[in-house]
């Protein structure tokens, strides 16, 4: 699976999906140490600095992953939700998206995603994402429980192009349904 990565950070979830069998083609990420980073583990792969500038003339990819800016959406912000100048971002990466069609999206946000706005921003999320004819599957995740030794909970949005189901059966695999 060829990957496009948004909002790359140091470039973990690039990690885990290389490690599951990915190839990150492309990543994007505008802090200039994360990009220091990116370079040192992912030398041969294109850096591209402003998600603003990423658009149809990427190599084409089968999953766009990314988890775009929290600061609006956290708990501990001011929650500006998807109306904020970061956590706004969130449409830069559908603007992708629809470029690009990928067959799967894979984003990444605080659980705050899911309340902030009276849970209008997560309906948006969703909504942008049926728009585009992506089927789409959530779930909170906790780091704690895949070896980390923090509590970390993140929400997962997985996309996938024209149907839902395929989606739901990323995020919901027999073994976590017994609570592993």
């Amino acid at each position: 699976m060829r990957v496009g990565s948004l909002f790359s950070g140091i470039g973990g979830l690039d990690l885990g999906l290389e490690r599951a069998g990915a190839k990150v083609l492309w990543q994007c990420e505008i802090d200039k140490d994360a990009q220091t980073v990116l370079r040192w583990h992912w030398p041969y792969t294109a850096l591209y600095q402003d998600v603003k500038e990423v658009g149809t003339g990427v190599e084409p990819v089968d999953l766009i992953c990314g988890g775009f800016p929290c600061q609006d959406l956290s708990v501990a912000g001011r929650r500006a939700g998807l109306a904020g100048k970061r956590s706004g971002l969130f449409f830069e990466f559908m603007r992708i998206a629809a470029e690009l069609a990928p067959r799967w999206l894979l984003i990444e946000n605080v659980p705050g995603l899911l309340s902030s706005n009276g849970g209008r921003d997560m309906g948006a999320v969703l909504g942008t994402l049926g728009e585009l004819g992506y089927g789409w599957a959530y779930r909170v995740l906790d780091a704690q429980y895949f070896g980390v030794a923090q509590r970390r909970r993140r929400v997962f949005v997985v996309g996938h192009l024209g149907d839902w189901q395929r989606a739901a059966a990323v995020l919901f695999e027999p073994e976590s349904l017994r609570g592993d």
